[in-house]
Protein backbone atom coordinates (compact mmCIF):
# COMPACT_ATOMS: atom_id res chain seq x y z
CA UNK A 1 0.00 0.00 0.00
CA UNK A 2 1.15 3.60 -1.25
CA UNK A 3 1.80 6.09 1.81
CA UNK A 4 -1.17 9.29 1.40
CA UNK A 5 -0.92 11.72 -0.22
CA UNK A 6 -1.16 9.36 -3.32
CA UNK A 7 0.47 10.53 -6.69
CA UNK A 8 -2.98 12.38 -7.80
CA UNK A 9 -3.40 14.57 -4.14
CA UNK A 10 0.29 15.36 -4.18
CA UNK A 11 -0.12 17.13 -8.17
CA UNK A 12 -3.18 18.77 -6.28
CA UNK A 13 -1.22 20.38 -3.72
CA UNK A 14 1.78 21.36 -6.13
CA UNK A 15 -1.00 23.01 -8.07
CA UNK A 16 -2.61 25.02 -5.54
CA UNK A 17 0.58 26.31 -4.56
CA UNK A 18 1.80 27.32 -7.94
CA UNK A 19 -1.67 28.78 -8.75
CA UNK A 20 -1.91 30.45 -4.83
CA UNK A 21 1.72 31.49 -4.45
CA UNK A 22 4.04 31.23 -7.78
CA UNK A 23 1.30 32.37 -10.14
CA UNK A 24 0.53 35.67 -8.15
CA UNK A 25 4.26 36.52 -7.34
CA UNK A 26 5.97 35.87 -11.09
CA UNK A 27 6.84 38.21 -13.39
CA UNK A 28 4.59 38.91 -16.29
CA UNK A 29 7.14 36.96 -18.60
CA UNK A 30 6.80 33.70 -16.47
CA UNK A 31 2.77 33.72 -15.80
CA UNK A 32 2.25 32.04 -18.90
CA UNK A 33 4.99 29.52 -17.85
CA UNK A 34 3.31 29.14 -14.46
CA UNK A 35 -0.22 28.61 -16.38
CA UNK A 36 0.98 26.11 -18.23
CA UNK A 37 2.42 23.99 -16.07
CA UNK A 38 -0.47 23.61 -13.95
CA UNK A 39 -2.54 23.24 -16.89
CA UNK A 40 0.14 20.02 -17.38
CA UNK A 41 -0.33 18.84 -14.38
CA UNK A 42 -4.37 18.58 -14.35
CA UNK A 43 -4.15 16.65 -17.76
CA UNK A 44 -1.88 14.03 -15.51
CA UNK A 45 -4.08 14.10 -12.24
CA UNK A 46 -6.31 13.45 -14.81
CA UNK A 47 -4.92 10.71 -16.23
CA UNK A 48 -3.69 8.87 -13.20
CA UNK A 49 -7.52 9.45 -11.79
CA UNK A 50 -8.96 7.09 -15.11
CA UNK A 51 -5.66 4.67 -15.60
CA UNK A 52 -5.29 2.81 -18.85
CA UNK A 53 -9.20 2.15 -18.70
CA UNK A 54 -9.79 4.26 -21.53
CA UNK A 55 -6.76 2.72 -23.76
CA UNK A 56 -8.20 -0.54 -23.06
CA UNK A 57 -11.86 0.58 -24.15
CA UNK A 58 -10.38 2.13 -27.36
CA UNK A 59 -8.47 -0.83 -28.19
CA UNK A 60 -11.48 -3.33 -27.74
CA UNK A 61 -13.53 -0.37 -29.90
CA UNK A 62 -11.44 -0.47 -32.17
CA UNK A 63 -10.75 -4.68 -32.47
CA UNK A 64 -14.37 -4.64 -32.99
CA UNK A 65 -14.47 -2.24 -36.08
CA UNK A 66 -11.49 -4.19 -37.73
CA UNK A 67 -13.21 -7.38 -36.71
CA UNK A 68 -10.43 -8.53 -34.65
CA UNK A 69 -9.95 -10.50 -31.36
CA UNK A 70 -8.44 -7.88 -28.85
CA UNK A 71 -4.98 -8.97 -27.53
CA UNK A 72 -3.58 -6.82 -24.88
CA UNK A 73 -1.13 -7.89 -21.76
CA UNK A 74 -1.60 -6.43 -18.96
CA UNK A 75 1.18 -4.37 -18.93
CA UNK A 76 0.93 -0.53 -20.35
CA UNK A 77 3.58 -0.76 -22.65
CA UNK A 78 1.88 -3.77 -24.33
CA UNK A 79 -1.45 -1.99 -24.02
CA UNK A 80 -0.42 0.94 -26.18
CA UNK A 81 1.47 -1.28 -28.47
CA UNK A 82 -1.34 -2.94 -29.44
CA UNK A 83 -3.74 0.38 -29.38
CA UNK A 84 -1.41 1.92 -31.49
CA UNK A 85 -1.27 -0.99 -34.08
CA UNK A 86 -4.99 -1.47 -34.21
CA UNK A 87 -5.17 2.17 -34.62
CA UNK A 88 -2.50 2.66 -37.67
CA UNK A 89 -4.93 -0.59 -39.02
CA UNK A 90 -7.98 1.46 -38.82
CA UNK A 91 -6.40 4.53 -40.91
CA UNK A 92 -4.90 2.35 -43.07
CA UNK A 93 -8.83 1.14 -43.72
CA UNK A 94 -10.65 4.21 -43.64
CA UNK A 95 -7.40 5.62 -46.04
CA UNK A 96 -7.91 2.58 -48.55
CA UNK A 97 -12.00 3.06 -48.15
CA UNK A 98 -12.33 -0.40 -46.59
CA UNK A 99 -13.88 1.68 -43.70
CA UNK A 100 -17.52 2.35 -42.67
CA UNK A 101 -18.58 1.12 -46.52
CA UNK A 102 -22.54 0.29 -44.86
CA UNK A 103 -24.39 2.49 -42.73
CA UNK A 104 -24.32 0.62 -39.81
CA UNK A 105 -20.39 0.21 -39.77
CA UNK A 106 -20.16 4.16 -40.48
CA UNK A 107 -22.37 4.69 -37.58
CA UNK A 108 -19.84 2.77 -35.77
CA UNK A 109 -16.60 4.49 -37.00
CA UNK A 110 -18.41 7.73 -36.38
CA UNK A 111 -19.55 6.87 -32.69
CA UNK A 112 -15.90 5.18 -31.99
CA UNK A 113 -13.98 8.40 -33.11
CA UNK A 114 -16.58 10.64 -31.50
CA UNK A 115 -16.14 9.01 -28.59
CA UNK A 116 -12.46 8.59 -28.73
CA UNK A 117 -12.18 12.54 -29.23
CA UNK A 118 -14.60 12.89 -26.26
CA UNK A 119 -12.05 10.81 -23.94
CA UNK A 120 -9.19 13.37 -24.94
CA UNK A 121 -10.82 16.30 -24.52
CA UNK A 122 -12.26 14.95 -21.28
CA UNK A 123 -8.59 14.68 -20.05
CA UNK A 124 -6.84 17.70 -21.92
CA UNK A 125 -9.89 20.47 -20.60
CA UNK A 126 -12.94 18.96 -19.39
CA UNK A 127 -13.96 22.50 -18.99
CA UNK A 128 -14.84 22.48 -22.48
CA UNK A 129 -17.39 19.71 -22.66
CA UNK A 130 -19.34 21.57 -20.01
CA UNK A 131 -19.91 24.89 -22.53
Amino acid sequence: MRDLPNGAELLAVAQNVLREQVLQTASLENKHNVLMIINAMSIAARQIKHGDEPERCELHAVASLLGTKCESTGDNASLRSALLDANRELCRQIRAGCAGTDLANRRALFDHLRGVARQRVLESNPKYLNA
